[in-house]
């Protein structure tokens, strides 16, 4: 993972997941926030039954979809707009990692993560933009941030296998070239 790859992600998830506009009045806040509630459920919606698909297992880890489906959305976010800063966000990556091992994550739930991820995106952006190079660099900057996560949660393991090849939405499992 380099610096332009993290710069190509911050840039693309720009594009579904929206940030907070300057500004501190109260139509621009609740307009932002009517937003940003929209866009999550709709990353949720497509992303969740790729998961599910994927590894249907994880279905029960989330007792409330609905509650996850706006914060998830909002901490990948965090997490990649702060990966060229890792020492701001090691800490916090680390303990999500052990947190999600005690809430029943295993190990093989995060290829099929990244996988529904990366098809999420996909779908979502479309071809033009999420091409083979915006691919690859959400592969790394997911690749290692669910590093980070796994060797904290299970140090005795190293190297996991998460940097999956991207299915298209038509279901193959090459990435489109541009």
């Amino acid at each position: 993972m380099n610096n332009e790859q993290v710069e190509i992600v911050k840039r693309t998830i720009i594009r579904l997941l929206p940030p907070r506009p300057e500004g501190n009045s109260e139509i621009i806040i609740q307009r932002y926030e009517k937003q940003k509630r929209d866009a999550n459920q709709a990353f949720g919606d497509v992303f969740y039954p790729k998961l599910f698909e994927l590894a249907p297992d994880t279905q029960e880890l989330f007792k409330d979809l609905e509650g996850t489906k706006q914060k998830f959305p909002d901490m990948l976010t965090l997490l990649v707009r702060s990966m060229n800063r890792l020492h701001d966000t090691l800490n916090t990556m680390q303990e999500l990692g052990v947190t999600h091992m005690k809430l029943g994550v295993k190990v093989e739930h995060y290829q099929p993560f990244v996988k529904a991820l990366l098809w999420t995106f996909h779908k979502q952006l479309g071809d033009e933009v999420f091409n083979g190079h915006v691919a690859e660099a959400f592969v790394a900057v997911l690749s290692r941030i669910c590093g980070i996560m796994c060797n904290s949660a299970y140090p005795q393991i190293r190297g996991l296998p998460v940097d999956a090849p991207m299915p298209t939405t038509e279901g193959s499992s090459t990435p489109p070239t541009t």
